[in-house]
């Protein structure tokens, strides 16, 4: 019998390790999971745009951008005061240019607001060339703060930049 009793101890010591074992595996699995999961996310975060109050920047080397067009805009805001337009309507003009190698494509224009109307150009716009998107602002029935966004959607770089008109109507 004392036979037996050294058997089942040395039994029981080999599955005690062997449970042993499969802890130290199950940790490292899971610690390698974290680490990984946590390299992803870093990365994703590093090409990610940030946004500021006045406008979209995005984050991009210059050597990215040969052979695509380039939209920029002389201003992303326009601030028109504070107006007394009693129904006036008010004509706002952005100026860009494609600083980029080939030509500019803008699909379309949206609006945060059906007060506002857009006009942009149909044809596309050559590489050093410049353009106007111009908007009119029904102020009809409108007192108070203003603060409307545009989003202009292309082929460029930044396939959507963002323009805001703000002001003040009397």
């Amino acid at each position: 019998m004392a036979q037996l009793s050294g058997c089942d101890e040395e039994i029981r010591q080999n599955f005690h390790k062997k449970g042993k074992m499969k802890k130290v595996i199950i940790y490292t699995c899971t610690g390698l999971i974290v680490v990984l999961s946590s390299i992803v996310v870093l990365k994703q975060k590093k090409s990610t745009p940030y946004v500021d109050n006045s406008e979209i920047h995005t984050i991009a080397d210059s050597s990215d951008v040969k052979g695509m067009p380039v939209l920029k805009f002389a201003k992303t805001r326009y601030d028109f005061g504070s107006v007394r337009a009693k129904g006036a309507p008010i004509d706002v003009a952005f100026e860009f240019q494609n600083t980029g190698d080939v030509p500019l494509i803008i699909h379309k224009v949206d609006v945060s607001c059906g007060c506002m109307t857009v006009e942009f150009p149909k044809e596309p716009t050559s590489p050093r060339q410049k353009g106007i998107i111009t908007v009119t602002v029904d102020t009809k029935g409108r007192e108070g703060a203003f603060n409307k966004n545009l989003f202009v959607k292309s082929n460029a770089t930044e396939d959507v930049i963002l323009l805001r008109i703000v002001g003040q109507i009397k």
